[in-house]
């Protein structure tokens, strides 16, 4: 094996084994934490036999109008799909408390925080994203490459996770929704040279979308029962929603301007 296939071989391998063994793991053994906690044993691996720099992982604290930038794309996109579904008569408060809210949210994006900066973030845009930069993959092709294995490795959780349980006809969209969701995240990413900043923007999306909108068959606290169509993550509306946020983010801060330093923007 030439030396060039020989990089190209590690980002490969690398995403078929999160692809595959996650789920594997999680049938095997009963747990569900090991569907995402493989993803940290991977991303150490990665790191070490790689031997890639703190700059290729992300280890850095991001400039402030990246983490702006992550927080308005969630609190963008979460807040038009609460909008729709209050238009379209959707929104039950008879259960809803700014107790749970707030004390939902914030022990959500802390928890999310924490967990995704050594499994999903990590991996996705860390150590894979380094192995890709390593193999000399291009800013625009390292972003497809780890958004579309993000997505992929998502597949399995909407048949196998009971909390995230969805109908298979909606497979293709949860799928869908995944990368797209990737492909901002790693936007971000590329802008800020830091693992952080998606970190806080995946946290920021998670902890809004599973407290007002609920996941799988749980309801959240705005109480929409058919979220068929306005749910961020469930819905139509949501996804259209995403496309054209991360759209946008592509056009603002895409590889071609992500490539000089925050400063010099």
């Amino acid at each position: 094996m030439n030396p060039r296939a020989r990089r190209l071989s590690w980002p490969l391998a690398a995403s078929l084994a999160a692809i595959v063994f996650s789920p594997v793991l999680m049938l095997a053994t009963g747990s569900d934490m090991l569907y995402g906690l493989w993803l940290a044993v991977l991303m150490v691996g990665l790191w070490f036999a790689r031997r890639l720099t703190r700059r290729e992982v992300g280890v850095a604290l991001g400039d402030a109008r990246s983490y702006l930038i992550a927080a308005a794309y969630a609190v963008g996109i979460i807040g038009l799909v609460a909008l729709g579904a209050w238009a379209s008569q959707l929104i039950d408060l008879s259960q809803f408390s700014w107790v749970k809210v707030l004390r939902r949210l914030s022990l959500g994006f802390l928890f999310t925080l924490a967990l995704a900066l050594v499994t999903e973030e990590g991996f996705f845009r860390g150590a894979l994203w380094g192995s890709c930069e390593r193999a000399g993959f291009s800013p625009a092709t390292t972003v497809i490459f780890t958004s579309v294995a993000f997505g992929l490795w998502h597949a399995a959780v909407p048949i196998i996770d009971p909390e995230f349980t969805q109908p298979l006809a909606k497979l293709p969209q949860y799928v869908i929704g995944s990368t797209v969701f990737g492909v901002a995240m790693g936007l971000l990413r590329l802008r800020s040279g830091s693992l952080l900043v998606p970190s806080a923007g995946h946290a920021l999306w998670n902890a809004a979308t599973y407290t007002f909108f609920g996941a799988g068959e749980r309801v959240g606290q705005l109480g929409i029962a058919d979220t068929s169509l306005w749910d961020p993550e469930r819905g139509y509306a949501g996804l259209a929603l995403a496309m054209l946020g991360t759209a946008l983010l592509w056009r603002s801060v895409g590889p071609a301007r992500a490539a000089s330093p925050p400063g010099r923007r």
